[in-house]
């Protein structure tokens, strides 16, 4: 019976040290199946890259202009009503002047002048013959001077006579009314301001960055009250603004409808682009105290490369060196990725690799029979 037992344990233990190493070589094949991390790639591609910021812009009209009277005098009627739409020489105000009056015995001293003038030539050429030749040219003179005359202060008299009605210089809309009936006004007073009837513009101000990038007929998208307008760049100072330390520029709108003048907008513009240059996944490039860097996948590999990086945005980031087209970059992220380190190419739904080589899966099937 101890005997029968010995042998009992001895089988026992047989079986248990099979079970065991059975499991060990599970484990182990496991393991090293886990230990290559299986990675997608792509080759860099050629693309723009737009960076974009907002600001506030002002909106006004194309035009507009300051009405100031031509005379100074007294206002006897104003037409006019702020709010008003006008036409251009449609008549805003009359007003009455002093000057008139001098400018009026002028002319009718300069009509009596040339009349005596006249009469003196018609004498000289009557008596001809009786009179000398210097005279006969005197008389010649003084009437072609008289005439001179006349007509000057006749045409400064006319004139005048138009300036005492104030007309709309551009069709509009009245912004602002600063006269009244009986008010005095001078050249240098404003009566009111018209804006244009065409389009409006929107005034914003800009950084020496954007100036450097910004381009006449780039696009904005402005935005007031939930409501988007898309517009055009038309005009880029070259000058700082001293006021505000930025580069004035404008942005012609279309179609603004429900935009008001005078009202504020947010403004989206570029701030930065690139055009044509090599990109690559931004979720790709990984950092190593600061410096930007990729994996390559280089023969079942992974293989760290340094990356010199320009601007990004949420999806591509821009690579100035260290990569060219067909470098094959792995844009899976995973912790188990180091240099050096063997990958597996991830398959697509075909059963193809999903490199950028499109290699085939009879590759990726000899890649497993390798493990």
């Amino acid at each position: 019976m101890k005997k029968r037992g010995k042998i009992l344990a001895l089988a026992a233990i047989v079986v248990v040290g099979a079970v065991v190493l059975s499991r060990c070589g599970h484990k182990n094949t496991a393991a090293e199946y886990e230990s290559r991390p299986t990675v997608k790639v792509e080759n860099p591609v050629r693309q723009d890259i737009s960076l974009y910021t907002d600001l506030t812009g002002l909106v006004e009209p194309q035009s507009r202009a300051s009405v100031m009277p031509k005379m100074s005098g007294e206002v006897l009627e104003v037409y006019f009503q702020a709010g008003d739409t006008v036409q251009a020489g449609q008549a805003l105000c009359k007003i009455d002047s002093d000057a008139l009056t001098a400018l009026k015995l002028q002319v009718d001293a300069a009509s009596v002048a040339l009349k005596n003038a006249d009469s003196n030539l018609s004498q000289a050429l009557f008596a001809d013959g009786f009179v000398s030749q210097e005279a006969m040219e005197q008389a010649q003179n003084n009437a072609q001077s008289a005439k001179i005359s006349y007509e000057s202060a006749k045409n400064q008299y006319d004139l005048q006579v138009k300036y005492t009605t104030v007309t709309a210089p551009i069709d509009g809309v009245i912004e602002s009314r600063s006269v009244e009936p009986h008010d005095h006004v001078s050249p240098a007073g404003e009566i009111c301001t018209i804006s244009g009837a065409s389009q409006l513009q929107v005034k914003f101000g800009i950084t020496e960055k954007i100036h450097q990038t910004m381009e006449l007929g780039d696009s904005v998208t402005l935005e007031k009250n939930g409501v988007d307008y898309t517009g055009t760049v038309t005009e880029i100072g070259s000058m700082v603004n001293e006021s505000s330390g930025l580069y004035d520029a404008r942005a012609m709108v279309p179609d603004a409808a429900g935009l008001t003048n005078g009202s504020r907008v947010k403004m989206t513009i570029i701030m930065d682009r690139v055009s044509q240059v090599l990109t690559v996944p931004v979720d790709a490039v990984s950092y190593d105290n600061g410096a930007p860097f990729v994996y390559l996948y280089e023969d079942g590999k992974a293989e760290k490369t340094e990356i010199e990086a320009g601007i990004y945005d949420d999806e591509n980031m821009e690579v100035k060196s260290g990569l060219t087209s067909d470098s094959q970059v792995i844009v899976s992220w995973s912790n188990e990725l180091v240099d050096q380190g063997e990958v597996l190419l991830a398959q697509d739904s075909d059963g193809a690799q999903t490199d950028g080589n499109n290699e085939t899966a009879a590759e990726t099937t000899e890649a497993g029979d390798k493990e």
